[in-house]
């Protein structure tokens, strides 16, 4: 789900905890061909919990407790419908056609699943990897549609107030460097470590794990002074 894992990893700084649902999404592309069903499953886990998020963050009423007794197909259309009332993105039809899919991978889950619902074997019916492809590249499409809805309708809000940092302090007294400041760095880090798509190595650590990225930065940055001398 390489879309919506780039706007998460994109607006880390502003949503941190968005990062939580790269690691289901990455089971999702893992599972993709050798256990079908596991990962339409997480593709509907992972829209049960986008949306949600969503809800607790838009709807100042919401109660957690009521929401994780929601089936996924409900909850998709109050997170939708919380968008398009604040910012008219998403349009009726997308709700009911995103409710759709919902309630489909609600189903193969329930019949098909092999972790919320243990089966017996040999298991009556199996997915194979062209249904559970067609499922995750939806999920990705509507996942990146509904953050990309959220987040831009979030910039509208005053941004957190920068603390200043230190490179020597603690995760909390980082300074911030501006990723573009490292450019040969940043490369070196790419070509050691090429992922498929528009995704690069070098800002995904800078994302998520900054305080790894400063201490590589640092290391790389000693050993062209030690060239030089």
């Amino acid at each position: 789900m390489r879309r919506a894992t780039e706007l998460i990893i994109q607006n880390a700084g502003r949503f941190p905890e968005f990062r939580y649902y790269i690691s289901i999404m990455k089971k999702a592309e893992r599972n993709l061909s050798n256990q079908p069903d596991i990962c339409i499953e997480t593709c509907k886990s992972v829209l049960e919990g986008v949306s949600k998020s969503i809800i607790e963050r838009l709807d100042q009423t919401a109660n957690r407790e009521v929401l994780d007794n929601k089936e996924v197909g409900p909850l998709i259309k109050q997170a939708a419908r919380l968008l398009k009332q604040n910012e008219n993105v998403i349009e009726d039809d997308f709700v009911s056609r995103c409710s759709s899919l919902a309630y489909a991978l609600a189903t193969l889950r329930n019949e098909r699943g092999d972790i919320s619902h243990g089966k017996a074997v040999p298991k009556s019916a199996q997915s194979n990897d062209s249904l559970s492809t067609l499922s995750m590249e939806m999920t990705d499409g509507i996942v990146f549609y509904m953050l990309d809805a959220f987040f831009r309708m979030s910039q509208l809000e005053p941004p957190p107030a920068e603390v200043e940092k230190s490179p020597e302090g603690d995760a909390d007294t980082l300074e911030i460097i501006p990723y573009e400041e490292s450019e040969d760095f940043n490369l070196t880090l790419d070509e050691e470590y090429p992922l498929d798509g528009k995704l690069f190595y070098s800002f995904a650590l800078y994302e998520l794990y900054y305080e790894d990225y400063v201490i590589r930065l640092s290391a790389y940055k000693d050993a062209l002074e030690a060239t030089e001398e």
